[in-house]
């Protein structure tokens, strides 16, 4: 797999669509500063998913479109799309190749796709891990990118080794299900919270629902008994309205229906007149319309009359004029013609004796140019031979005088080289007395290292300790932050379940005087015995406080009659037994010494029994002296068995379970109220605030110890800022003291080197001087044997045979000129008898042209005669129909007359008619007035029937008349015919029992099953959470334990490949990586510890700038080669190095592009040396940057 193509279109400089071509092995782009280099590495890390602008050099994340510039207009989106070759399968997809591309928008929108197919940045990026890539992006090393990796914190460096290893996508995995765990935590608190709640609620919603059914049979045979009621008033009155006699409107309507045919018939021949008249008034019309359109036609047929004749005139005379035309004859063209034909033959005859003359004169021109051309040969010939002996007489001159140069200069280099070997080891004596010196500064300074290190450590300690604790103080707070919302959810929901009844919150709201609050809300009930006190005090906590009797009757008036409500009168004073027990409880109960009955506690371990009095409390003096009256002998159990033992043993008890039966020695029964749950809501109300306030009070507390240990914090990073401001300067004059002693060994070693250098330079600069000697005698005597040379060279011969050749070019030019003057009177000849033929046979064409026109104008003189003749006969037949026409015309005015006097007849008797019409209509509607009362009485009863039953008067009668049986809403009873007597008592019946019942929840049956289901839905769901959540805690633990191995192994090859790597690029020097946490390998982090060779160095920091790149270089190469991804691009990591180091660097690369495709920016010549391409990026004046590539063989 390896990287095959990149195409930008609108990325950053690059606004036109550029494609850069890859193959496996080293590329190297190269370009001056500014030109876009670093947009190629931007591309590829923003096309494989980048999320951060930062990260891409930029503000904001469109910044990577193309801005515009000067001569070039902004885009509106960017492009980039990647190729990779995929033959290998690496990528675990069906494709030898696979495209990865990303589009921005200007406008906010982006696009991923993979292969043309929209994909997301999920995808990308999984698709991506699956070949060891990831958003660390550790493969792309931008600028910047080294420090940062070495300034990294241990967990950033150990997620470079993941994001290798490919273990990334199953970190993802295990957050994405840690995420879900919390969130089903959360769903699963709530749920509990919500199904001990319904628990709750279920039993008293069930009691009231049996007491709504009840009430429901009751309202059931009311609104029976009220339908049949209505119904039988119903048919009463519609009978008594049929009954009523409308004889004496029979007259009238008979009158009425006379006057209606006789108005119908009168609008029905009005209507007819008014249709003919429409009918005369359209012929009339049309006729008009004919007679002005004839009157037309005769005015044009005697217009075409005169156009015709005026046509034929013309055409006569113009076949007068045609026969009068003259021109020559074609006998005397061709006479023209035979006469130039004769000049022809004696022009043709000059052209062939001038082109003889002429190929004469040229062969004798060739003849005297070939004799020229030797005789120039010979002279070259003779020329040459003088300049070479000239020129080899002044190359033997100058390699004498050279070489008495050189040897002059290099007796001067040579004595300039014994200098320099004195001078270099006078300078290797000096340096070595100041490295003594400097040695012994080192030391000096190392010696308080070791105290500096313990006070920093020691500082450190004491910050992670209150670190550690600030955290578990945070976990705390967030803990108790999160039960507290919990409980203000759980008393949001109880305070709903201690909302009143909407009478009781009337009474409590209208502010009457006397009126105090409702008794539910003064009273305090142990928790567990809500519905044994509500069922014990029945309509007692079910009301509300008033001062007196006068005051409740005064409620009473105030609510109405429909009104089922309670009224509650507390004691003002009682007996001295009553008293003497409120003040004593339960020792003093009416006087008597008696002990509290006790039972067996029960197989489930149920409480003993115990006066129900001792469970309930008030904060109002005369309301607890009421309750101690009420509860006088009132004894609670925990079920009805025990129950019954207690009533057996003791009759005159009046026994109450938890559950809220109550039971005596004559009677059971169970309460039906919503009071019950009310007080549970409310008791567990006032425990969730009891609770809310504790867990406030412990937020509070909890903030307050974070305050002081974030205080003591701060304090400690000071003291540690400090410490380590010391070590740094300790480090600090350590490594100056040891730069000192590095600078001044490198200055013995280049001294030596020089010092070697001039001895070697010596010795080859002796060696020369005898060469160059040896060459000087040598070039000395082969000038003294060169001879004198004759400089001057005989042309006579030349010069004249060049002035033949001359005169030879002039004749030629004369006979070429008089063949050119006969061809052409020759051609002139040939073209005017071609003419004079050519007019000749025209002249013939046009004679017989012409007799054909004159014949055909006399053909159509005729045919303009037979026009006029027509045109005349059809102005006569015209003006014969305009007559016939005007005679219709009259007729048809007269009849419209006639017509419109009718209809002025008619419209007087129609008013008359509808006036009459009008007068008995007015007598009918009062006859129908009367009948109208009856109706409004029956309307009457037909909107009770709609309020009170749902049904229309037919519907009504139908299902409830007369008729119809009386069913039985009882099985002891049977159907029975009606009797309006019985049902109005069983109506009156009904209303007293339903009285009797008294406030029912309508909605409790509804309320109950929904309940209900809810319930059983919130089971349903609490195990299926529980079942997700052992699921999600087993993919949790099955990926910790893929992610710890994969991480050991890949961690254990990295370190191995660390020290090796850094030994070789830091010969001597001792690097390694370790663990901050080795015993727990799903979080510890990773600590890289570099010492170059002459260095005693503890922190990264301290190390130099090329010495930091080399190391993060170490540290990206060991990751490299301990697992290999498919490409690495590098943007000007050698930048800070030097040719030593680089070297080093190259042989590390050379390395990688065995298993790698390289990708590197660099400005280094040497590292363009070992690419196997070069691409070249430029960008001219309208700033765009363009490509331009280069592979080296």
């Amino acid at each position: 797999m390896h990287l095959k193509s990149l195409t930008l279109r609108g990325f950053k400089s690059f606004a036109s669509a550029t494609t850069l071509k890859f193959e496996p092995g080293i590329t190297c782009v190269v370009g001056p500063n500014g030109s876009g280099k670093s947009n190629v590495v931007d591309a590829l890390s923003w096309v494989m998913g980048e999320q951060g602008a930062k990260n891409l050099r930029g503000g904001k994340m469109d910044d990577v479109i193309f801005a515009g510039t000067s001569k070039r207009q902004a885009l509106g989106r960017a492009e980039v799309a990647l190729t990779i070759d995929n033959t290998d399968g690496a990528i675990p997809v069906d494709y030898t190749e696979v495209t990865i591309s990303r589009t921005l928008f200007r406008t906010g929108g982006s696009e991923y796709a993979v292969n043309g197919t929209p994909a997301r940045l999920l995808d990308i990026q999984e698709l991506l891990n699956d070949s060891g890539l990831g958003k660390e992006m550790h493969v792309i090393v931008g600028q910047g990118r080294l420090d940062a990796i070495l300034h990294a914190d241990p967990i950033e460096r150990r997620s470079f080794i993941e994001e290798a290893a490919g273990v990334l996508k199953h970190r993802r995995r295990k957050d994405k299900a840690v995420r879900k765990l919390t969130g089903l935590q959360t769903n699963l608190d709530r749920l509990s919270d919500l199904r001990t709640e319904l628990n709750r609620q279920l039993g008293p919603l069930g009691r009231q629902a049996e007491a709504a059914q009840k009430a429901a049979t009751v309202q059931a045979t009311l609104r029976d008994s009220a339908a049949r009621l209505l119904a039988d008033d119903t048919v009463r009155l519609q009978a008594t309205l049929a009954s009523t006699s409308t004889v004496e409107g029979e007259d009238g309507n008979d009158r009425i229906g006379d006057l209606e045919h006789r108005r119908s018939r009168t609008e029905a021949r009005l209507q007819e007149i008014e249709t003919r008249l429409g009918t005369l008034d359209a012929e009339l019309e049309n006729l008009r319309t004919s007679e002005s359109r004839t009157q037309t036609q005769i005015v044009r047929a005697r217009g075409l009359a005169q156009r015709a004749e005026d046509k034929r005139s013309h055409l006569l005379s113009e076949v007068a004029s045609l026969g009068r035309r003259e021109s020559k004859s074609p006998e005397e063209l061709r006479s023209q013609a035979e006469h130039h034909q004769q000049e022809l033959g004696a022009a043709r005859k000059a052209v062939e004796e001038s082109a003889v003359a002429l190929d004469r004169s040229q062969m004798r021109k060739e003849e005297l140019a070939l004799a020229l051309k030797k005789a120039e040969d010979e002279v070259k010939a003779t020329q040459l031979a003088i300049t070479e002996a000239i020129k080899n007489r002044s190359a033997l001159q100058s390699k004498s005088t050279q070489a008495r140069e050189r040897i002059s200069d290099l007796a001067s280099r040579i004595e300039s080289n014994r200098a320099e070997i004195d001078t270099a080891s006078a300078r290797i004596a000096e340096r070595r007395e100041e490295l003594s010196t400097a040695e012994a500064a080192v030391e000096g300074v190392e010696a308080g290292e070791s105290e500096l290190d313990t006070e920093y450590e020691s500082a450190k300690d004491a910050q992670t300790a209150l670190e550690t604790e600030l955290d578990e103080l945070r976990a705390q707070q967030a803990k108790t932050a999160s039960e507290l919302a919990s409980a203000q959810a759980r008393a949001e929901a109880l305070s709903l379940g201690t909302a009143l009844e909407a009478d009781l919150e009337d009474i409590v709201n209208a502010d009457l005087p006397g009126v105090g609050s409702a008794v539910t809300e003064r009273l305090s009930v142990a928790n567990g015995f809500e519905m044994a006190v509500a069922a014990a005090l029945s309509n007692t906590v079910s009301g509300v406080l008033v001062d007196s009797g006068r005051v409740a009757l005064t409620v009473l008036d105030h609510l109405g009659e429909d009104t089922n409500v309670h009224l509650t009168i507390p004691a003002g004073t009682r007996t001295g037994g009553t008293a003497g027990r409120a003040a004593g409880g339960i020792a003093g109960r009416s006087g008597e010494s008696k002990s509290l009955p006790t039972l067996s506690p029960t197989a489930d371990g149920g409480a003993a029994t115990r006066w129900l009095s001792d469970v309930v409390s008030s904060d109002v003096p005369e309301l607890t002296e009421l309750l101690n009256s009420a509860l006088e002998a009132v004894v609670c159990v925990d079920d009805a068995d025990s129950a019954l033992s207690l009533i057996d043993a003791h009759p005159e008890l009046t026994a109450v379970t938890v559950h809220g039966e109550i039971l005596t020695a004559t009677r059971v029964s169970r309460a039906r109220t919503a009071s019950g749950t009310r007080l549970s809501s409310q008791t567990a109300l006032e425990e969730t605030r009891t609770s809310i306030t504790e867990l406030e009070q412990a937020r509070s507390r909890i903030d307050a110890d974070i305050d002081r240990v974030d205080a003591k914090l701060v304090e400690a990073k000071t003291v540690a800022a400090a410490a380590l401001e010391e070590l740094h300067s300790s480090d600090a004059a350590i490594m100056a003291a040891g730069e000192e002693v590095s600078r001044i060994t490198g200055d013995i070693t280049t001294a030596q080197t020089r010092l070697q250098r001039a001895k070697d330079n010596e010795v080859e600069l002796k060696t020369r001087l005898e060469t160059a000697e040896s060459e000087a005698r040598t070039a000395e005597s082969a000038l003294a044997g060169a001879d004198d040379v004759e400089e001057v060279v005989d042309t006579t011969a030349r010069d004249e045979l060049s002035q033949q050749v001359s005169q030879s070019s002039e004749d030629v030019i004369e006979t070429r000129i008089s063949h050119k003057a006969a061809t052409d009177r020759a051609q002139f000849l040939s073209d005017r008898v071609d003419s004079l033929l050519r007019q000749a046979t025209a002249e013939e064409t046009a004679r017989e042209q012409t007799q054909r026109t004159i014949v055909r104008k006399n053909r159509a003189a005729a045919s303009a005669l037979l026009i006029v003749e027509t045109a005349q006969n059809a102005s006569t037949l015209a003006e014969t129909t305009v007559s016939e026409l005007g005679s219709q015309i009259q007729v048809l005015v007269e009849e419209r007359g006639q017509l419109r006097e009718e209809k002025g007849h008619l419209g007087e008797e129609l008013g008359t008619t509808r006036t009459e019409l009008q007068r008995l209509k007015d007598m009918a509607a009062e006859a129908e007035l009367a009948k109208e009362r009856f109706r409004l009485k029956l309307e009457e009863i037909e909107n009770r029937a709609g309020e009170e039953t749902g049904l229309g008067l037919e519907r009504l009668v139908e299902l409830y008349g007369p008729h119809t049986p009386v069913p039985a809403f009882d099985e002891s009873e049977e159907e029975r015919p009606y009797v309006r007597a019985e049902v109005e008592k069983r109506h009156k019946q009904a209303t007293a029992a339903l009285k009797r019942i008294g406030t029912v929840n309508p909605l409790a049956l509804e309320e109950y099953e929904a309940l209900k289901e809810r319930h059983q839905f919130l089971e349903k769901q609490i195990t299926d959470i529980e079942s997700s959540r052992k699921d999600l805690m087993k993919l949790v633990d099955e990926v910790d334990r893929h992610v710890e191995r994969v991480f050991s192994e890949a961690y254990a090859d990295t370190a191995r490949e660390f020290e090796d790597i850094f030994s070789r690029l830091f010969p001597g020097g001792e690097g390694s990586l370790s663990l901050t946490d080795p015993n727990d390998m799903l979080t510890t982090g990773v600590d890289v510890h570099a010492r170059p060779a002459g260095k005693k160095v503890k922190r990264l920091s301290l190390l130099s700038g090329g010495e930091r790149s080399l190391v993060a270089v170490a540290m990206l190469v060991a990751i490299f080669k301990a697992r290999p991804s498919p490409f690495y691009v590098m943007d000007e990591v050698e930048a800070a190095l030097d040719d030593l180091n680089l070297s080093r660097l190259l042989t590390v690369f050379e390395e990688l592009q065995d298993s790698s495709q390289l990708i590197v920016i660099t400005h280094q010549k040497r590292t363009m040396e070992i690419a196997d391409a070069l691409y070249g990026v430029t960008m001219h004046g309208d700033g765009v940057s363009k490509v331009i590539s280069q592979r080296i063989p």
